[in-house]
């Protein structure tokens, strides 16, 4: 797999306003025909109606920057700094009064 396809294919993905990042891109030569899969960071409030729009494009950019590919499977997530740290319960459930 050549740096130059991955590049391509991130760029491909990263066209859309929508997609801030690629949390993780897997690129599988099947013999001259590449599969890719990736997990997509998208907004956290947007529809499925949008999610399944912007997937699409997306898979449709990936195909036409390289016709070598046969197969796009595209994950969407909404990412989560590992580094940012957690919310305390507190601030995350209502306290009862008993």
């Amino acid at each position: 797999m050549a740096a130059t396809q991955i590049d391509t294919i991130t760029q491909a993905l990263l066209e859309s306003a929508n997609i801030t990042r690629v949390i993780e891109l897997d690129v599988v030569d099947r013999a001259g025909a590449l599969l890719v899969c990736a997990r997509l960071d998208l907004p956290a409030d947007i529809g499925m109606r949008e999610v399944s729009a912007i997937l699409f494009q997306a898979r449709r950019r990936v195909e036409t920057a390289l016709p070598e590919v046969a197969s796009v499977y595209l994950e969407p997530e909404v990412w989560v700094d590992p580094a940012a740290a957690a919310p305390t319960t507190s601030s995350v459930v209502m306290l009862g009064l008993d």
